[in-house]
């Protein structure tokens, strides 16, 4: 019985132990973001498939449960991860259920419908088996943990339900859902005074998800000149699409305080949200360099998708302007200006993306992007903080 202990160590609310702080994400949560790599690489090719502005906003509509499916991990593994042999298994039963959702998500909006809500609502259940553990074992915070499993609950039957519903009532359930669930962390946050979340943690965990979606932006210039014959243009677009994604790290990495989360209720829950559109922007950012070095390449199924690039940038511009907005001391200064002014200035190029050859268009956006790094590095000592120090 000795020997099987060493494996079962019960939830604890790890936000009030001594010396959390030094917290970093395991190897186990390295592990299990890699199987939503396979879900953002799907989502991308849906819209790679249908580069029209229908297309764009089916694509965001899933994007939105598959980065709230990883949060609900994320968040319950913040608190309460003893990373013991029971969370390990669930945590891997999640990740089966996760590339389930996965490969679901090309026809998710036509036959596959039932399928991808049958997929998320296993996603859901394997999350309140952890949450009902931490019910039985961590009194201090079953307040917490009662509101999410009931919410969550409520929300996976919803899903559920929405299984038997045809379209399009069944993607007006799962909006209800989502709508439902999302509204819980305003009510959560304040339920552990003084202990919310782990503020070095959560910022870690967030940061590495981050860079592996950007990672897909990088996939994304290989996969558009391995798809296309070699030219000149679809070269240099390739080229410009490089220097986005490295433009958008740097941004990204160096100008992120995680004391945002510290700040409390308001920052944290600014920083949380804020991430849709970083997180959505950064994989829009991916599949419009794919379809413009495609088109730059001679392809003429992608000529008029510059759009796609534009929106991507635009969407991440705004989210990190919003968190730098929420960050101490919360000023509405001169980094907040560059981040709107780059995504107006991204949207203005959309409005031309129509009429301009794509090169000029993954340029364009290109120059802004390095144009905000060199400005944010000239006045890089105004800044609180220096990045995520992951």
């Amino acid at each position: 019985m000795a020997d099987l202990s060493r494996f079962l160590d019960p939830p604890r609310l790890r936000t009030v132990e001594e010396g959390f702080e030094e917290r970093h994400a395991t190897w186990l949560e390295l592990f299990f973001d890699l199987v939503f790599v396979v879900a953002v690489a799907e989502l991308g090719q849906n819209l790679t498939h249908d580069p029209t502005l229908h297309g764009f906003l089916l694509y965001v509509g899933l994007f939105i449960p598959v980065i709230w499916a990883w949060a609900g991990f994320t968040f319950y593994a913040n608190r309460f991860d003893t990373d013991d042999l029971t969370y390990r298994l669930l945590i891997l039963l999640a990740m089966f259920a996760v590339a389930a959702l996965a490969i679901n998500t090309p026809n998710a909006i036509e036959e596959g419908g039932r399928a991808f809500a049958a997929s998320y609502v296993f996603v859901r259940l394997v999350l309140l088996a952890l949450y009902a553990r931490a019910i039985r074992y961590v009194p201090q915070a079953r307040p917490l943990a009662v509101l999410y499993f009931r919410t969550f609950s409520a929300g996976t039957f919803i899903w559920l339900i929405s299984i038997l519903v045809p379209t399009p009532g069944r993607y007006w359930l799962w909006a209800v859902a989502l709508v439902f669930e999302l509204a819980v962390p305003f009510l959560a946050w304040g339920r552990l005074p003084g202990a919310a979340v782990d503020p070095r943690h959560l910022p870690e965990r967030f940061g590495l998800f981050t860079i592996i979606v950007l990672g897909e932006s990088v996939l994304s210039v290989v996969l558009g000149v391995a798809d296309t014959t070699w030219e000149i243009d679809s070269g240099f677009a390739a080229a410009g699409g490089f220097v986005v994604a490295a433009a958008l790290w740097w941004i990204y990495f160096d100008f992120l305080d995680e004391s945002v989360v510290r700040r409390g209720r308001i920052s944290g829950l600014v920083f949380t949200y804020a991430h849709f559109p970083v997180l959505i922007g950064l994989a829009t950012v991916g599949v419009g360099v794919k379809v413009a070095i495609l088109a730059a390449g001679g392809d003429p199924r992608y000529e008029d998708t510059g759009w796609i690039l534009c929106a991507g940038v635009a969407l991440c511009m705004v989210g990190l302007a919003a968190i730098h907005l929420a960050t101490p001391p919360m000023l509405f200064d001169q980094d907040v200006i560059m981040r709107l002014g780059t995504a107006a200035l991204a949207l203005a190029v959309l409005a031309f993306s129509f009429w301009l050859p794509p090169l000029a268009v993954v340029w364009a956006l290109a120059g802004l992007l390095v144009a905000q790094v060199v400005a944010e590095l000239a006045g890089h000592e105004a800044h609180s903080g220096v990045g995520l120090d992951l």
